[in-house]
Formats: structure tokens, sequence, C-alpha cells
């Protein structure tokens, strides 16, 4: 722990059903500076505090309880594999070689997908933006009226 500490590698801790209290300060980042150096305590030590540093807390009992002190400064990833997502997995397997160029076809789908969730969330922006700095009543506004129909022209070609 304390080379990753220091030198910013990633950190795996596994089987990690109870958590040990020396963690506290690693998970809350509680660094200081001392001599143009970022510290951070880890028991009794001082050591040389990374800013790329990660960890990761692995268990495989999923039924694990932690407390909320704890659930706040972390996140949780579930890899628990369910009957579902098992299926999914499978019919990408089986469309990626029987019909590749159905299963481009999604993925491309998929991507565009993407782009447009991205372009609405910009649009949604600039609307945002546009009535926050009106002055005035909104439907007075021959700018704001302009951008609104430009808005929503965009958003349809969307």
């Amino acid at each position: 722990m304390e080379t990753a500490l220091r030198f910013g590698t990633p950190l795996l801790v596994e089987d990690i059903e109870c958590f040990h209290p020396i963690l506290n300060s690693v998970l809350n980042r509680e660094t200081h500076k001392f001599n143009g150096r970022v510290l951070i305590r880890l028991g009794d030590q001082e050591i040389d505090f990374s800013p790329t540093f990660v960890i990761y807390l692995s268990t495989k009992n999923p039924q694990s309880l932690f407390s909320p002190n704890i659930c706040s400064r972390v996140s949780f990833v579930n890899f628990t594999v369910t009957r579902n997502s098992l299926v999914s997995q499978c019919l990408d397997k089986i469309m990626r070689f029987e019909k590749p160029q159905i299963y481009e076809k999604q993925l491309e789908l998929g991507r565009l997908q993407g782009q447009y969730r991205i372009t609405l969330s910009e649009l949604e922006k600039k609307l945002l933006d546009e009535l926050s700095h009106c002055s005035g009543a909104i439907l007075n506004d021959d700018k704001i009226l302009n951008s609104l129909e430009n808005l929503q022209y965009d958003a349809k070609q969307v």
C-alpha cells in the first residue's frame, strides 16, 4: 500500500468483507503539505502521496454490508452476473459471428444514439443559457424567440 500511495499506482484490496480503520485517511484523502511534499498518514507513518493513486476494494460476498460512512466515500460496482446480463452477452456474441453486418449496424446505431444524447444535452444547455440571460418578458424578446425556434429546429433534426 505504501508503494502505491507514494508512486500513484492502482491498488487492489481483495476480500474486504470487513473494513479496516487504517483505510479511513486514504479514503478521505486526508493529505497535508510539509516542506513542499504532500503527505498522508497511514497508521503511525507519514507517507508521500501521489494524486494519481486509486484504490479498489473487492469482495466476493454479495451480502457484504458496509456502514453508511463507508458507502458515502466509495463508488460501488456490482459485477454479479444476472440471467438477463448473461443472455445479453450470449446474444451479442452470437450476433457478432452469425450476422456481422447486423452487429456492426447495431454498434453504429449505439454510437449515433450516444452522439444524439450529447447534442440534445448541449442544446438544452444552450436554451438554459439563453433563458438565464434574458431580461424582461421572454415573449417580448425577439432574440430569445428566434433562438428558441432555432433550437427547436435543431432538436427535431436530432
